[in-house]
């Protein structure tokens, strides 16, 4: 039992391919191209663990990231953009505790003081029983169930869903489905990001050149390019899909104001979840929203009433070294530290932005 902890281009060299096997089943966030691609926007540097007992394999990848202060250096992780966790293929209990212990006393040789983790919803929440650990259920994530036929799907929707997908056709709106390309993903770019500008969005969601023109070059087989057009041949709507192993993820989006009342988002979904099912997919995960984007959930609601529940999880590695950071910073900025911030995880990160 050896745990193998490696930066994600080792998996692309020669001495690492010998792992790619343990990635054929995983799920797209999993996927050594997806991280690949994902890595360059990070503000951190893409790992993986792995623990190999006989013939199985736990796999974890983790956004590392640094921290810097006084004459200091820790680290803390977090799971690669959008969700994570740890993963084997065929959940074993043991094994999976075994990781866990050992990944921790990685953690503890290499400074690194905590874990966030966002929990895939499709897979296993791992709750090995460490007081330092807290999962928070975040919110139920919405998903397409496309086992059940095309007139069951459809009969699911809201009603006003329903209608608004009707206007959606009556107004000539299509949909059409791209292979990624750089004209396809440069398409989207554009809207996605005056979408964003358009929401006064926070930086973290202004994913970076990098990112699209990795995307552009992103397998077929694992993403998809919808748009919704016009009949003036505008772009109203679009979406990048990201699928792998029967399930289907509605990655990102943009939508153009001005064509609001033509209902294009509504058609737009719809459509990818026909295409997906033709192509054999079990689910297509609409995801969730944040706290301050009620509207948006209630509008994915709105395609299905099945919900998986979406947990994150902080994890304390050092809590004695992380109390002290946190205690020091207070103290050298002569902080009153209030609930909301204390919330923040990890805490001195807040504290740096913090007069």
């Amino acid at each position: 039992m050896e745990l193998i902890v490696e930066h994600i281009d080792y998996f692309f060299a020669r001495e690492g391919l010998k792992y790619k096997v343990y990635f054929e089943n995983s799920d797209i966030f999993l996927d050594l191209e997806y991280l690949k691609i994902n890595n360059l926007q990070e503000s951190g540097s893409t790992y993986l663990a792995l623990l190999e007992i006989e013939d199985q394999c736990v796999i974890y990848p983790f956004i590392r990231r640094e921290f810097q202060y006084g004459k200091s250096t820790y680290y803390d992780i977090i799971t690669p953009y959008e969700y994570g966790g740890e993963w084997m293929k065929k959940n074993n209990k043991e094994i999976l505790s075994d990781f866990r212990k050992t990944f921790n006393e990685y953690c503890l040789e290499n400074n690194i003081l905590t874990e966030f983790q966002r929990i895939n919803p499709f897979q296993t929440k791992n709750d090995f029983g460490d007081k330092n650990a807290q999962f928070i259920l975040a919110k139920d994530n919405v998903v397409i169930d496309l086992q059940k036929s095309e007139e069951e799907i459809f009969a699911n929707y809201h009603k006003n869903n329903r209608r608004d997908i009707r206007l959606a056709i009556r107004n000539d709106v299509t949909v059409i489905q791209e292979n990624p390309s750089k004209e396809s993903i440069g398409r989207f770019k554009r809207l996605y990001y005056k979408t964003m500008d358009a929401k006064d969005t926070s930086e973290f969601y202004y994913f970076n050149e990098e990112y699209f023109e990795g995307m552009s070059q992103m397998s077929p087989e694992k993403l998809s390019v919808f748009t919704a057009y016009t009949n003036e041949n505008n772009i109203a709507s679009c979406a990048l899909v990201l699928k792998k192993n029967k399930v289907a993820h509605y990655h990102l989006s943009g939508s153009d104001r001005n064509y609001t009342k033509l209902c294009a988002t509504n058609l737009l979904l719809h459509t990818i979840a026909m295409c997906l099912k033709t192509e054999g997919y079990d689910y297509f995960h609409l995801g969730g929203a944040a706290s301050n984007q009620e509207g948006l959930y209630r509008f994915k609601r709105k395609f299905s009433g099945f919900t998986m529940p979406y947990f994150v999880c902080k994890r304390l590695i050092n809590p004695k070294v992380y109390e002290q950071l946190n205690n020091q910073i207070i103290k050298d900025k002569d902080l009153c530290v209030q609930a909301n911030e204390e919330n923040h995880f990890p805490l001195y990160r807040k504290l740096i932005e913090l007069e």
